[in-house]
C-alpha cells in the first residue's frame, strides 16, 4: 500500500505564468489603442450634437441600428465609440456600410474585428475596405473573408 501524498509534502513551485496570453492581450490592447485615436469616430455627445439630437435620442437610435445590425460600437476607455465610417454627412447611417456590417456581425466578428476588417489592407482587393465604400469591391473584400 503506498501513502497518499500531501500538498505539504510537494516542494513550492514558481507560478506557471501564460506568457503567450499575457502577450496576446498587449497585442490586442495595442491595436484597440490604434484603431481608438488614429481612426475617425465619435462618442454619443459628438454623435447627438451632429445629428442635432440629445444624447439621450442619440443612443435610442445607435440602439435601435445595433438591434437591425447595421451598426456597431466599441467600448473604449469608459467611452462608447461609433466609427464615423458607417455615418453620412449629417450623421445617419450610411446605407453603404450597414448591409457589409450585419454580414461580418452574422459571420461572428465582433465590433472591434468589425473595424479593424474595415480599417486593415485587404489582399483580396488590394486596398482598406473603408476606402472602397459605395464601391463593388467592397462585396468582393467581404466574399473574400467568407471564403476564407
Amino acid at each position: 500500500m503506498t501513502a497518499a501524498i500531501a500538498f505539504d509534502d510537494l516542494a513550492p513551485a514558481p507560478p506557471r505564468l501564460d506568457h503567450e496570453a499575457i502577450e496576446q492581450a498587449r497585442l490586442v490592447r495595442l491595436a484597440r489603442q490604434h484603431l481608438a485615436t488614429r481612426e475617425p469616430s465619435v462618442d454619443y455627445d459628438g454623435l447627438a450634437r451632429g445629428r442635432d439630437s440629445t444624447v439621450l435620442a442619440a443612443r435610442q437610435w445607435v440602439k435601435r441600428q445595433r438591434a437591425k445590425g447595421q451598426v456597431f460600437v466599441v467600448d473604449y476607455d469608459s467611452t462608447t465609440l461609433i466609427p464615423s465610417f458607417q455615418l453620412d454627412e449629417v450623421f445617419n447611417l450610411d446605407n453603404r456600410v450597414g448591409p457589409v456590417v450585419q454580414r461580418l456581425s452574422e459571420a461572428g466578428l465582433n465590433g472591434w474585428a468589425i473595424w479593424q476588417w474595415f480599417t486593415a489592407f485587404n489582399p483580396w482587393v488590394e486596398a482598406r475596405p473603408v476606402d472602397l465604400i459605395g464601391s463593388p469591391e467592397l462585396d468582393l473584400a467581404v466574399d473574400g473573408l467568407m471564403r476564407g
